[in-house]
């Protein structure tokens, strides 16, 4: 039996780099069956939301959401159900400019639970997202709409998981304790971030020269 729906957001960087934000759900009637049917249902559903303009702007045009996965999971762990779905073609970002591949721009998830783990962060990559020239920070305009817009995404998403899983929250799964804790609010920086990670498979070109 379920107690949390996680949702990945999937897509694609240029060179085959991939990258995937994972939002949590905790089911409110738990502990539920959530059938490989229903996460099927779910996944779909999720994935025919329209990514909010605001949001895709953080990406540039060349990095794209590509489909969505979606795990049911006991409280320890413990896999019960998952499908996956592939969007028909991919949605690219409309960010104008062009940053490196591991620029990332987070929404920080706060909960009422003090402490690190009533506390989670979403990694957006943030390959085209308008910049303040003269700060080198994200441009303020650009953060107002995409927090907007990850509100409205994370809340359709809710929505859809609801439908198929009964009614969830969205949350920061602790695990330690297989705790999870109720969002509350979205925060966001405008100092760009950075995720290694996704130039873990990418191959690099070099330049030479000769010295002396």
């Amino acid at each position: 039996m379920a107690s949390v729906v996680r949702v990945s957001i999937l897509g694609a960087l240029p060179g085959g780099e991939v990258w995937s934000v994972n939002p949590c759900f905790f089911l409110l009637n738990e502990p539920t069956e959530v059938t490989s049917a229903e996460s099927l249902a779910i996944a779909t559903a999720v994935n025919a939301i329209v990514v909010p303009t605001g949001l895709r702007n953080v990406l540039s045009g060349i990095t794209s959401f590509t489909g969505i996965r979606v795990e049911a999971r006991a409280r320890d762990g413990v896999l019960e159900s998952q499908a996956e779905v592939t969007k028909a073609a991919p949605v690219n970002g409309g960010g104008a400019l062009a940053h490196p591949y591991q620029t990332s721009w987070v929404t920080s998830l706060r909960s009422g639970y003090p402490g690190a783990r009533g506390r989670g962060r979403l990694y957006w990559p943030a390959t085209g997202i308008a910049m303040n020239a003269s700060t080198l920070r994200a441009d303020a305009a650009a953060l107002t709409s995409a927090l907007s817009g990850v509100k409205t995404y994370l809340t359709a998403i809710g929505a859809a998981v609801a439908v198929s899983a009964g009614p969830a929250d969205l949350v920061v799964w602790s695990r330690t304790g297989n705790a999870f804790h109720k969002i509350t609010s979205l925060r966001s920086g405008d100092i760009l971030d950075t995720q290694r990670r996704r130039r873990d498979a990418l191959a690099e070109s070099y330049t030479e020269t000769s010295y002396p």
